[in-house]
């Protein structure tokens, strides 16, 4: 029973932790709902970083693929014509 506690505590404090973070990136947007343009002070509030993958051209194309998590809420999935 201690186990099952401790297990239930630790899921509630990631919880806590996510919900914190999608309010610290909700912060970031509200401060620019309507930016006119990608500055540098913008970039580095929302990206975390960018990840830029080898080229690949097996299928005859060359296709590179780009990660990029953002700040408190990591990577956003695309649909697949835009991965």
């Amino acid at each position: 029973m201690k186990q099952s506690a401790k297990d239930l505590q630790s899921v509630v404090a990631a919880i806590e932790t996510q919900a914190v973070n999608v309010q610290s990136f909700l912060k970031i947007v509200r401060k620019y709902t309507a930016p006119t343009e990608l500055t540098p002070v913008l970039l580095r509030e929302f990206v975390e970083k960018i990840v830029v993958h080898a080229p690949d051209k097996s299928s005859g194309h060359r296709v590179q693929r780009i990660d990029v998590p953002y700040n408190f809420i990591g990577e956003i999935e695309f649909s697949p014509e835009y991965s």
